[in-house]
């Protein structure tokens, strides 16, 4: 019996093909209406306190 010809291992040139399997994958979100809801905003933090506010001094001075 004749030896079968090896096929030569496919090379993939498209890279986005190359690595789809990878980044395309199922996430899991959260619900914001839920999070709404139970009073979650993203960006609380690090807001100024009411009495420390220099930017509302200059405003006071100018119309005195």
């Amino acid at each position: 019996m004749a030896k079968r010809k090896q096929l030569p291992e496919v090379v993939i040139n498209n890279l986005v093909a190359k690595h789809m399997h990878e980044f395309n994958q199922s996430q899991v979100f959260v619900d914001r209406k839920k999070n709404a809801k139970r009073g979650y905003s993203k960006h609380k933090k690090g807001r100024y306190s009411e009495d420390y506010r220099p930017f509302l001094c200059l405003f006071d001075m100018q119309f005195c």
